[in-house]
């Protein structure tokens, strides 16, 4: 017995997100395996995805990091957030234009304003995502055998959050206002300190999804952050709540956060496998093995 397929259907017309959680048990008898960590899929109307297990019930993927993402196209001029395809814009700039200064800095920033859709960004709301695909773009394009430009959030492994129930869906339809969002360390249960209003009458139970991204409210060359366990949160009507989150940092090249304010994205990072184990599998999800000569 090698392993174990298993198939995730969405009949429905509707994009759905479909987990199969840690400790499930797949076959049967002696040739039984469980699990070994929770697996999230988001699927598009009407489609059928295969995960699957080796005979150790770990996942097994085809991607390690974001550089195996293969780029269908790349040829485009803008890029819908949720269009589910991997492209690059092209950027005219040399490659050791890349290295961290304010000025190629400044100008991915400004093409990613003009380049992708669907960004709802309110700096009051602590609402971003412009910034993070911006920056993500910009240390990809640094890397070796990778090419200049802004790329989608498919070619970043990131996926637009269709939640109905996560804090990113909340804070977009106005049930929960961010009060403070604060980045501080790394890898730990208190890297992301959060704090929270409840704006309806009734009580809330708020999900912060594994692999929520939260980016820097400003390009200060310190790193972004990805939540590393799900958690949830309830919220009493009309109630502000504080809370922590453990979150680890995502671009190795850059320094930890440090008391900065932080945006909640729209944006969830997939799990290449074992890019939730520590921060060093973070870092190698997001950077490669090929991080130390890039610059944010």
């Amino acid at each position: 017995m090698n392993g174990y397929r298993v198939m995730l259907t969405n009949p429905t017309p509707h994009t759905r997100e479909m987990t199969i959680p840690s400790g499930r048990t797949l076959g049967v008898n002696g040739d039984a395996i469980r699990t070994q960590n929770s697996v999230t899929i988001e699927l598009k109307p009407y489609s059928r995805v295969a995960v699957v297990y080796d005979h150790h019930g770990y996942r097994i993927v085809d991607h390690v990091t974001i550089d195996d993402i293969h780029i269908i196209h790349d040829d485009v001029e803008m890029i819908d957030i949720d269009g589910g395809v991997s492209s690059r814009v092209p950027i005219s700039m040399k490659s050791d234009e890349l290295n961290g200064n304010k000025a190629s800095r400044d100008s991915f920033l400004t093409q990613a304003r003009n380049t992708y859709t669907g960004v709802q960004e309110n700096q009051e709301k602590r609402m971003g995502g412009y910034q993070l695909l911006a920056q993500l773009s910009y240390l990809r394009s640094q890397r070796n055998e990778q090419d200049i430009g802004l790329y989608s959030p498919e070619a970043l492994n990131l996926r637009y959050d269709h939640g109905v129930d996560t804090i990113f869906s909340h804070v977009n339809s106005g049930n929960i206002s961010i009060m403070s969002c604060i980045g501080s360390g790394y890898d730990s249960a208190g890297a992301l300190q959060m704090s929270v209003r409840n704006n309806t009458t009734r009580e809330l139970r708020v999900r912060i999804p594994q692999g929520c991204m939260f980016e820097q409210a400003e390009w200060t060359g310190n790193q972004n952050l990805v939540v590393t366990k799900e958690e949830f949160v309830i919220i009493g009507p009309a109630k502000e709540e504080s809370f922590p989150l453990h979150a680890s940092c995502a671009n190795r090249s850059a320094g930890a956060p440090s008391n900065d304010e932080m945006n909640v994205t729209p944006f969830i990072f997939n799990d290449l496998g074992e890019s939730f184990q520590n921060q060093d599998s973070v870092w190698r999800s997001f950077d490669g093995e090929d991080s130390r000569n890039t610059s944010l």
